[in-house]
């Protein structure tokens, strides 16, 4: 689970964002919010490089290209956006899974641990054809990893956050269909690289709801420690996952 001061670092950034926008848009009448909250159900996989350090030497797990025995996963978005166009959005993911992997040619079994939370404030613009979003916020990682090694078992990991700017659009295709497009790139973070890219279909086909079939992609290249020792943990990773949800309009 994310550390403590993760979490309070995104419910602090939330709560500016709520207080703070109102006032930005110039606006008295609260009534004008509107509301989303969106469960997403995930089909992840996972290609990457994820090192250990320990005393007996250094250790590099290749993740595969699956997970071959995902216990949980799934993410959930809230959202609100002002008449005047100002808005923020929150995300939280989870990923766990337990499976078996390579390391210097031998199978090597892992449990591994994903949270994710995002935290950004946006602004809208663009007809009702072609809606854009410019955003920026933060995200933050906290992955955890243990393998089962033939001396006993290893346990590292690493917890971090990333200022992003990113871009959002939504182009309508009928009265139902939309297509959305969704890119950021974080910066003078903890990461070495960090990005997110998501696409796919929106269907509109009820007043207070909206079905989401999506993909995205996830990248990140995180290190901390020395090299050799044991606090040493480097992970080069980029997650896949197709994305469906529903989202509900208050």
């Amino acid at each position: 689970m994310p550390k403590p001061t993760a979490l309070l670092r995104l419910v602090a950034a939330a709560c500016l964002l709520a207080a703070a926008l109102p006032q930005a848009a110039g606006a008295q009448d609260q009534g004008a919010w509107q509301w989303q909250i969106t469960p997403f159900a995930l089909a992840p996989s996972i290609e990457g490089t994820t090192e250990l350090g320990s005393p007996a030497g250094d250790v590099s797990i290749d993740a595969g290209d699956v997970f071959d025995q995902l216990q949980a996963g799934g993410m959930l978005q809230f959202e609100g956006f002002h008449a005047s166009n100002f808005g923020f959005r929150l995300r939280y993911g989870v990923l766990d899974a337990d499976s078996t992997r390579s390391s210097a040619g031998s199978a090597v079994p892992l449990r591994y641990d994903q949270n994710l939370g995002e935290a950004v404030v946006g602004y809208r613009f663009g007809s009702t054809r072609n809606r854009f979003e410019v955003f920026g916020g933060l995200r933050h990682w906290d992955v955890d990893t243990v393998a089962d090694l033939p001396g006993g078992t290893l346990r590292q990991g690493g917890s971090w956050s990333d200022p992003i700017a990113g871009l959002r659009w939504q182009r309508r295709l009928s009265p139902e269909f939309s297509v959305l497009l969704e890119g950021d790139v974080g910066f003078a973070g903890d990461s070495e690289e960090s990005w997110s890219a998501m696409g796919g279909l929106v269907y509109d086909r009820w007043e207070r709801a909206s079905i989401y079939l999506l993909y995205r992609g996830l990248g990140v290249e995180y290190e901390e420690g020395t090299r050799g020792t044991g606090t040493f943990f480097r992970h080069d990773a980029v997650t896949h996952s197709l994305l469906a949800g529903v989202g509900f309009r208050f």
